[in-house]
């Protein structure tokens, strides 16, 4: 690790513009999928599993992932994770029915699942520990920004031309250009070997500093997961036919977050930070059943971006601050891995308490699960357990 840090080094500029292009790849699909299993004659129930064997299969193995990076190092991952990205784009073009689609998306979430692991070690390997917030806080950015472009880009390409095959070759394309920025960063760990045997993910899991902000990522990703699943239902009842306003607020807010919250939390500490953020999206989401207008629209949209754009990275930060390097990437790995559970939750288990008790309730209920997260470090993180591995 350089002795002195630079935000405009090369290797942080490349790592943040292989997670822009990796990202980039994956929001082109993000909404135009659904249509093309619909355009291969899929039912609305096989959207669903279309867009749930990617998740499931990236959940299940990214711990292992963690720790296989753990054993053999960073880049050699990061390398097969978007190298397996463009094959799979072009694969999609060759597959002509829904059942062999399930088997592309599930192999897809593979590739998924090892770059993620291996990307969220080497930035925390990356950060010097002084400056861990804001260096994570401000990589996460990368991932907000391609959000906000691509899926529209996506979007326009099929609406304008209808042509899937083209739209699959410009994601390989940016998936091409995250590989070559890879293939020129650094390798910073090369592992401890075939013969290192790194903690069990069981062990890393029930270290107190890793299972509680895992749990409390759970319960604001269950929230997210909802949010962003239902609100284009839900707003439309509330008479607000177009929901924009809320994700440009949340983008932009949560670019801000993670650019100010992530250094704040490197001078006054990650603890202090994390409750009133995570407080904050609880806040967002039990004003939801409340939705009158535009303008409250964006004020939730503008707090549930302050709030998540801040705990995430924040959190992240402290995993690995309490996580010793030898098995940084399996608590990362389990860690990151809570993101998806909880998106996933919230658009299925929260999803099923909308349909039988109204959106309202969800909401409150999605509230409620988020604020569990604080409560979690009351009861089983207290300062005393938070102790610095380097």
């Amino acid at each position: 690790m350089p002795k002195e840090f630079s935000l405009w080094s090369r290797d942080f500029i490349l790592i943040c513009l292989a997670n822009f292009f990796y990202f980039g790849s994956f929001y082109f699909l993000l909404p135009t999928m659904p249509q093309y299993v619909s355009l291969l004659g899929g039912s609305p129930s096989q959207v669903g599993m279309v867009m749930g064997w990617f998740t499931l299969a990236a959940v299940s193995v990214r711990p292992y992932f963690g720790k296989l990076v753990d054993q053999y190092g960073h880049k050699r991952f990061m390398l097969a994770g978007s190298g397996l990205f463009i094959v799979f784009f072009l694969i999609y073009i060759y597959t002509p029915t829904v059942s062999l689609l399930y088997i592309a998306r599930a192999a897809h979430g593979l590739a998924h699942a090892c770059f993620m692991a291996a990307s969220s070690s080497y930035i925390a390997d990356l950060a010097p520990p002084n400056r861990r917030g804001e260096v994570i806080g401000i990589y996460g950015t990368s991932n907000i920004v391609a959000m906000a472009l691509f899926p529209a880009w996506g979007t326009m390409i099929i609406a304008k031309t209808s042509d899937f095959t083209f739209l699959f070759n410009i994601a390989a394309v940016t998936a091409a250009i995250c590989l070559a920025a890879v293939a020129l960063l650094p390798e910073l760990n090369k592992g401890a070997g075939k013969d290192f045997k790194p903690a069990g993910l069981i062990e890393v899991g029930r270290r107190r500093p890793v299972i509680v902000p895992s749990l409390a990522l759970l319960g604001a990703a269950t929230a997210y997961g909802a949010v962003i699943t239902f609100l284009p239902l839900f707003a439309p009842q509330r008479g607000i036919a177009d929901i924009g306003i809320f994700f440009t607020a949340y983008a932009g807010f949560t670019i801000i977050s993670r650019v100010l919250v992530g250094k704040l939390s490197d001078r006054i500490g990650r603890r202090k930070l994390i409750m009133p953020f995570i407080g904050l999206v609880a806040v967002a989401v039990f004003m939801l059943p409340g939705l009158d207008s535009l303008q409250a629209l964006a004020v939730m949209g503008s707090l549930f971006g302050l709030g998540f754009g801040a705990c995430m990275p924040t959190l992240n930060a402290l995993v690995v601050d309490c996580t010793p390097p030898k098995d940084r990437g399996s608590a990362l790995g389990f860690f990151t891995s809570f993101m998806d559970l909880g998106i996933t939750a919230g658009a299925v288990i929260l999803g099923a308490v909308g349909e039988s008790f109204g959106y309202e309730l969800m909401f409150y209920v999605g509230g409620v699960i988020v604020l569990a997260g604080p409560l979690g470090f009351v009861i089983a993180l207290p300062s005393k357990h938070i102790k610095m591995q380097d």
